[in-house]
């Protein structure tokens, strides 16, 4: 979850694409002519500067990502319109509501750490 609120331009790079194709510092594939540039053989992967860290650690976390991006874009969307954007049966689901609490709890450590790293 983190790793949607942080670098959300991760969301569609995946390992596999990354392996596939060069990318760019904005997390774009590298064009020329309009193509695709494929990444050459047996070249450095750029995982040790990845928030992911490696294919392995990403595993899950690419498995679960539109599940995951889903759900963050509800809690914005639940606190932009104080909930006033779910239907009955979401606001009375509980399932939802403790992925909301989830996410909310995750939001509010990550501007707790970033308002940390400004006074320092």
């Amino acid at each position: 979850m983190k790793l949607i609120l942080l670098h959300p331009q991760l969301i569609e790079r995946t390992c596999a694409r990354c392996q596939a194709w060069l990318y760019d510092e904005q997390h774009q594939v590298v064009r020329r002519l309009g193509q695709p540039v494929p990444r050459p053989p047996e070249s450095l992967l750029p995982c040790w500067q990845c928030p992911k860290q490696s294919p392995a650690a990403a595993a899950g976390c690419e498995r679960d990502i539109e599940r995951i991006a889903r759900t963050v874009r509800l809690y914005f969307a639940v606190q932009a319109t104080a909930g006033r954007c779910l239907s009955e049966r979401e606001a009375a689901d509980r399932l939802t509501a403790r992925n909301l609490a989830l996410v909310a709890a995750v939001v509010r450590q990550v501007a707790q750490a970033q308002a940390a790293a400004q006074r320092t």
